[in-house]
């Protein structure tokens, strides 16, 4: 029997499991401070979750991560610069640990016990604060020459458009992602005090998940402004197609959750817009099985094989 720890480091918050032979057996999600990777809360919460037989952990970071030496090196919406987070890890804890970017970790989670089992050659694609991803080549994690692959919520989607927190303008996540959908949500409301989403959300903080929320629900005006970035999401989706042609792409993150909502546009935009494409297949775009877990079930998985 082999009990690892798997931990999801994001921004303002952590997802920390302790999984037993592939099975969640303990989790805890708390709010953090985003001073750095790692905090007292974090290690408060991995504590919550240990049990003596413990071997390992691993852990998923939002940036860029060197997988090599377990350093976080930069990332957006984590603060703090070349961190050594396994050291640190390996040093409290007293066990192995592993570290890789988060997008890497959703994908082996989903590629092992996800929707992604089966496939040789997968794509993740993170959408949520803002997009990330991984790329799988025959079942392996493609990292880059730096460690940094699967980024492309910076690709450049719009010449000369909206700020991104990367510090770039224009970047695909500008306008397929949350914080895009609040804009969007936000001008309706303050165009329309009076219409349908205005009334629903008074009163309610105006996010992504309310306006996805009140797109389940029937909304209107919510189902037009997650379908446009469905659209703008299903544009970059027909980018990475045309580069990478996976066997199948699995949506997972914040927004990912949302469902034929978002991804029924994504899907109809990459079609039409995808080269080739009376002449090839569109790879199924599904949601992540594991959802919000991917993160923290992957780490743990990826840190039982590290054994």
């Amino acid at each position: 029997m082999t009990t690892t720890i798997g931990i999801d480091i994001g921004g303002t918050k952590v997802f920390v499991v302790r999984v037993v032979d592939g099975e969640i057996a303990a989790e805890i999600r708390t709010e953090t401070a985003s001073e750095a990777p790692l905090t007292p809360a974090i290690f408060d919460a991995i504590r919550q979750v240990w049990s003596s037989d413990v071997a390992a952990v691993g852990a998923g970071v939002a940036g860029l991560v060197d997988p090599d030496r377990g350093l976080f090196v930069w990332g957006p919406h984590v603060a703090g610069t070349g961190i050594p987070v396994r050291t640190e890890l390996e040093k409290e804890l007293g066990v192995p640990a592993v570290v890789d970017n988060d997008a890497n970790m959703a994908a082996w989670g989903e590629l092992r016990a996800g929707a992604g089992r089966g496939y040789r050659h997968m794509l993740l694609v993170t959408l949520g604060t803002g997009i990330g991803g991984a790329v799988v080549i025959d079942e392996q994690i493609y990292a880059g020459i730096s460690g940094f692959a699967g980024e492309w919520g910076h690709m450049l989607f719009d010449p000369g458009g909206l700020p991104c927190d990367c510090g770039k303008l224009g970047c695909w996540e500008t306008v397929a992602s949350g914080p895009a959908l609040t804009r969007l949500a936000r001008n309706h409301v303050a165009q329309n005090p009076q219409g349908s989403l205005a009334t629903r959300l008074r009163g309610s903080v105006i996010d992504g998940e309310s306006v996805t929320r009140a797109a389940d629900e029937g909304d209107e005006p919510a189902r037009s402004l997650v379908a446009q970035v469905g659209g703008a999401f299903g544009l970059g989706l027909c980018n990475l197609i045309a580069i990478l042609d996976p066997e199948i792409i699995v949506v997972g993150g914040g927004l990912g959750s949302v469902g034929e909502a978002l991804l029924g546009p994504a899907r109809r935009v990459a079609t039409d817009a995808l080269h080739g494409g009376s002449h090839r297949r569109l790879p199924p775009i599904v949601v992540a099985q594991l959802g919000s877990r991917a993160n923290a079930v992957g780490a743990a998985l990826r840190a039982a094989e590290s054994l």
